[in-house]
């Protein structure tokens, strides 16, 4: 654990060649609130040409760096970082996203005057491999602390919440268990709503983040994840059910559950598992009917009817979509 005196503690997950590190770092260093320890976790060995380029910033005492020493995956490597520090509140900020000068100072003033919200977070911008706006998030919330039922109902439609605009109180983490989980996809968005059925949550309705998209981030098509995504929801009606005197819809979520198992059915169809694209179909027409007239039921049944020709066919219909752009980035 690295100990300091530090009321935030700003956490940086890194790996392979991160070529917008330095300006991750810089961003940082600009904050008009400077009470601040960083750590530097490289997700793999030591003593590679990252470590070089970093030591520069070495030099000030309030930054440091760890290498794992291995492949960690992505969701170890945050909860090493959470885990590394003792700050009373805690930052994560990915190797290729920005803060704004005032962000920590916002978010530090906001959780010491609301001290029943376990986070807070707030809208962000969207930026391009040269740093230029190529898009604004949604604000979505009044600024001010929310009710944890009005933010769960926002996150059972999708995940409003995007890493690089939050600052979590320490304790709230220790509340919930500071682990985020590595057999879930989307183990940030787990994480905030253990956090949202916990705690208040504090909304900033600004933009005083940059997340980027470019070419070199880790991606993943849809291919596969439909299993992946109805653990997800699963793991997230579990946590409801832990959580009874947070009254939330839940239509929104069996909605997204019952698609999630089309898409596990039509990947099960392409690695010629039958069995399972029937359970999965199944399983979609049990929790929500209304899918049936959902366009991957009929290409399911149609997949099923026909074996390998229909196999093939499913194919390149979902290359075609894959090649539209639909994936996900996945974080370091």
């Amino acid at each position: 654990m690295i100990s300091t005196s530090a009321k935030v503690d700003v956490c940086v997950p890194t790996r392979g060649a991160a070529p917008y590190l330095e300006q991750t770092l810089d961003s940082v260093l600009a904050q008009t609130f400077e009470d601040w320890s960083l750590l530097i976790s490289e997700n793999g060995p030591e003593g590679g040409e990252l470590e070089d380029r970093i030591r520069r910033y070495l030099s000030d005492p309030r930054i440091h760096y760890s290498a794992t020493g291995g492949d960690l995956g992505a969701a170890q490597n945050h909860t090493r970082l959470i885990q590394a520090g003792s700050a009373p509140y805690v930052g994560i900020i990915h190797d290729d996203d920005r803060w704004h000068p005032e962000f920590l100072a916002r978010r530090f003033e906001f959780l010491e005057a609301h001290a029943e919200c376990g986070f807070v977070f707030s809208g962000n911008l969207e930026i391009d491999e040269q740093g230029r706006e190529v898009r604004r998030s949604r604000l979505v919330l009044a600024e001010g602390a929310h009710e944890s039922a009005e933010v769960a109902e926002l996150l059972m439609q999708r995940n409003v919440i995007g890493i690089p605009t939050v600052l979590v109180r320490r304790s709230a983490y220790e509340a919930v268990g500071p682990a985020f989980d590595d057999e879930t996809l989307a183990f940030d968005y787990e994480m905030w709503l253990r956090l949202t059925l916990r705690f208040r949550v504090g909304y900033l309705a600004v933009r005083d983040a940059d997340y980027r998209v470019h070419s070199q981030q880790v991606t993943m098509t849809s291919r596969r994840r439909g299993e992946q995504n109805v653990r997800l929801l699963e793991q997230i009606e579990a946590l409801l059910d832990g959580a009874p005197t947070v009254d939330v819809d839940r239509k929104p979520l069996r909605r997204r559950l019952a698609g999630a198992h089309l898409s596990a059915a039509l990947d099960s169809l392409q690695d010629a598992d039958k069995p399972s694209a029937r359970r999965h179909l199944g399983h979609a027409l049990r929790i929500h009917p209304s899918v049936a007239v959902d366009p991957r039921t009929p290409a399911a049944l149609l997949g099923l009817a026909l074996g390998a020709r229909g196999r093939r066919a499913l194919d390149r219909a979902r290359y075609l979509v894959l090649r539209k752009g639909l994936r996900v980035h996945i974080r370091r």
